[in-house]
């Protein structure tokens, strides 16, 4: 492990705190009327059902980067989070690569060989891009030279990153596009995404349980996604060449449930202290097409699931269009540990 002064590892722990907390503050103080309440008192013990078992639990550091399957890991307001003693802590999607022109993010739909880029802890200051055919390298995300960026999302919706300095950028340019330059990494500052005002107030029109409090880092709208096992089966039934759930980027994989029956679940309890909410399905872009350990891009499985899981309500085609849906987006009411065979509930009224 490389070695620090000591009042650098200081700084920088007192930095990510300093960001953390302010970014907090704004988020709450920004909160708008309207919000749901995050209570979920109302939700009487023994009306929990259990349905199942987490069967898997992945998260992305990268956005459309490499997945994470993990045994267990702690779900907070920012999406799951891996801290390890004297680690950097990562939590999912907390980085994101962006045109350096423009400031547009970029995702696996844009390049698909993103899917190959690992970044991962390096020491308590550090993270590591990797990559096959390229040397890794190693470089600190925040400190007290690092700029504000501009970069944006879904329907340019402006958003405000760290960005990562040259090295990085230089790193993921030449792996995605064979040039030095063009694109740049960018690192969170804890912003959530007003969802009240701007080019997602349609969706919670239709979507009236998406709150603000939802949104995560640089997820496309909320900080979890769940998908069942028998869905994927169901789907895999129809497909010449099976895929594993990892093709559809989820956070959270539900065994033990018949086929679907997620669409119809809202209050999602996990293990002992963790509640989800079910709060919009999830629309399927082409990003699904590729595949996650080679990158190859073929047409499958969402030509399949175009006519399997058609979206098929005229209000929620309004917003999201005709994508074809797998899985749910849910927003977090209660944090906590979560492993790999703990129980799923659902809520029974």
């Amino acid at each position: 492990m490389s070695s620090y002064p000591l009042w650098k590892i200081g700084f920088g722990c007192a930095l990510t705190a300093a960001i953390t907390y302010i970014s907090i503050w704004w988020m709450k103080s920004n909160k708008k009327l309207g919000d749901n309440s995050r209570s979920t008192s109302e939700l009487h013990t023994e009306k929990w059902l259990k349905v199942g078992k987490v069967k898997e639990l992945f998260f992305y550091p990268l956005k459309s980067g490499r997945g994470k399957n993990v045994l267990e890991c702690k779900f907070t307001e920012f999406g799951i989070a891996i801290m390890g003693s004297g680690q950097f802590t990562l939590r999912d999607r907390m980085f994101l690569v962006y045109n350096e022109e423009n400031g547009k993010f970029v995702t696996a739909k844009n390049y698909s060989k993103l899917v190959l880029v690992n970044l991962y802890a390096e020491d308590q200051l550090n993270v590591r891009l990797q990559a096959n055919g390229m040397q890794s390298i190693v470089f600190e995300p925040q400190n007290y030279k690092s700029p504000i960026a501009d970069c944006s999302m879904w329907f340019d919706d402006p958003m405000k990153c760290i960005d990562c300095g040259d090295g990085p950028a230089e790193w993921i340019s030449m792996f995605l596009t064979g040039k030095k330059s063009g694109l740049r990494l960018g690192f969170t500052t804890y912003q959530k995404r007003n969802l009240h005002q701007g080019p997602w107030e349609k969706f919670t029109k239709v979507y009236t349980t998406l709150s603000n409090d939802d949104t995560g880092l640089f997820a496309d709208i909320t900080s979890y996604m769940l998908m069942t096992q028998s869905s994927l089966n169901e789907l895999n039934k129809k497909l010449d060449r099976p895929v594993t759930s990892l093709q559809f980027r989820p956070n959270i994989v539900v065994s033990g449930t018949e086929p679907f029956v997620e669409d119809k679940w809202e209050w999602i309890k996990i293990g002992e202290d963790v509640i989800i909410r079910n709060v919009k399905p999830c629309p399927r872009c082409a990003v699904i097409r590729v595949d996650p350990e080679t990158a190859n891009v073929d047409d499958e499985p969402l030509k399949c699931l175009r006519t399997l899981r058609a979206q098929k309500d005229p209000n929620k085609i309004s917003v999201d269009g005709t994508a074809p849906v797998f899985g749910i987006y849910c927003g977090l009411y209660s944090n906590g540990n979560v492993a790999v065979g703990d129980d799923v509930f659902v809520y029974s009224e």
